[in-house]
C-alpha cells in the first residue's frame, strides 16, 4: 500500500483510538501505511492497510489471537480496541477503502546482525516455543478465521508474479513443493495459528527481553515452518559477505535449545526445517517480483533476487550443511 493516506481518513482513525493528530508521525510501511500517535496512557503504532490485503474479519481474528497469547505470557504488542470496542475499522470511501488497527507500541529495538548471540538465539527461541505451546489450545472465540498458509497470494499466485521467464523454474519449484507440504500431517502438536514472520525486524529487544510484533501474516501453518522462517533471515545475507559457519551453528543450536525449554517438537518435525526455509526462500523471491511490479526496488531486494536465483535454480539449500 504506496499510495498517500487521505488525511480526512487519518484523522478519523486517530480519533477512533484516541490518538492525538498533534503527536502523529509516519513511521514507514510495506503493506500499510505505519504511524506513531502518543494518548495519556502511551505511545501507540496505528496501521492503515488494505482491505484487499487483509479483510477487517481477518484483522479482528488476529488481534483476538493476539490477546489470547498474551494472557498466556507471550511477549508482544497488544492490539487495543476502537471506541465502538471493536479492533478493526473499514474507513473511506469505495475504492479507497483502508482497514484501520492500533498497537501499544513495545519498548525497544529491532534485532540487527550484531544482536546474534548466545543468549539472544535462546530467548528468540523460547519466545516461539511460548507462542506455539499456547496456540495449541487456542479456540477462535468468533466466526472469524485465519487464512491457512498455501491460500495466501504469494504462495496462490506464483506463476503470475514471477516473469516470464521464472514461472517454470522458479513457480514450477514452488507447487511442487506447497503440494509436497501439503501432504504433511497437522495434528495440534505440529500445527496451528503461527505468527510467519518472525524475522528480525518483528522482534524487539529491550535490555534481556524480547517481543514480537505484526502479527499481520499470522496464518494456520507447521510449528517447524515459524522456526525455519527465523533461521532463513539468519541465514541469508544479501548485501554482505555471508555469516560465519560457527555463529550458524551456535545460533541454531541455542535457538532450538531455547525452543524446547518451551515447547517439545519432535525429531521428524526438526527434520522438516530445512524444507521449510527453502519454502520461505522461494515465496520470498516470490514477493519482491510482486512489490518489483508496483515500485523501485530497494537495494537489498536487488541484491536478494540476484544473489538467490542462482540458488534456487542450482537447488541449492538455505542453510549450510543442511540438515
Amino acid at each position: 500500500m504506496t499510495a498517500p493516506v487521505d488525511p480526512a481518513v487519518l484523522a478519523r482513525a486517530l480519533a477512533l483510538y484516541g490518538l492525538d493528530p498533534a503527536t502523529c508521525q509516519f513511521i514507514g510501511g510495506f503493506e500499510s501505511q505505519v504511524f506513531e500517535a502518543r494518548r495519556g496512557d502511551g505511545a501507540f503504532v496505528l496501521k492503515l492497510g488494505d482491505p484487499g490485503h487483509r479483510s477487517r474479519d481477518a484483522v479482528e481474528a488476529e488481534c483476538e489471537w493476539l490477546e489470547y497469547l498474551i494472557a498466556r505470557g507471550v511477549r508482544a504488542a497488544p492490539a487495543i480496541r476502537a471506541a465502538d470496542g471493536s479492533y478493526a475499522a473499514l474507513l473511506g470511501e469505495p475504492g479507497r477503502t483502508v482497514c484501520a488497527r492500533a498497537y501499544a507500541k513495545a519498548p525497544g529495538a529491532p534485532l540487527s546482525a550484531d544482536d546474534l548471540t548466545p543468549g539472544v538465539a535462546t530467548a528468540w527461541g523460547r519466545l516461539l516455543g511460548r507462542l506455539h505451546a499456547a496456540t495449541k489450545t487456542y479456540v477462535p472465540p468468533s466466526a472469524r478465521r485465519r487464512h491457512a498458509w498455501h491460500e495466501d497470494g504469494d504462495f496462490a499466485k506464483a506463476r503470475e508474479l514471477l516473469l516470464a521467464d521464472e514461472r517454470e523454474p522458479i513457480g514450477g519449484r514452488i507447487e511442487r513443493l506447497i503440494a509436497e507440504l501439503r501432504a504433511l500431517p497437522t495434528d495440534r502438536d505440529a500445527f496451528g495459528l503461527v505468527h510467519t514472520d518472525a524475522h528480525f525486524g518483528n522482534v524487539l529487544k529491550d535490555g534481556g527481553a524480547l517481543t514480537l510484533i505484526d502479527f499481520d501474516d499470522c496464518a494456520y501453518e507447521w510449528f517447524a515452518s515459524d522456526l525455519g522462517i527465523v533461521l532463513f533471515y539468519v541465514a541469508i545475507d544479501p548485501v554482505g559477505p555471508g555469516r560465519p559457519p560457527e555463529l550458524l551453528r551456535m545460533f541454531r543450536d541455542r535457538f532450538l535449545d531455547g525452543y524446547t525449554l518451551e515447547n517439545a517438537l519432535s525429531a521428524r518435525w526438526l527434520s522438516e526445517i530445512d524444507r521449510f526455509m527453502k519454502l520461505r526462500e522461494l515465496v520470498l523471491y516470490t514477493a519482491i517480483r510482486r512489490v518489483g511490479r508496483r515500485e523501485a526496488l530497494d537495494p537489498w531486494c536487488c541484491a536478494y533476487l540476484e544473489r538467490h536465483r542462482p540458488r534456487i535454480l542450482d537447488d541449492r539449500p538455505v542453510w549450510p550443511d543442511a540438515g
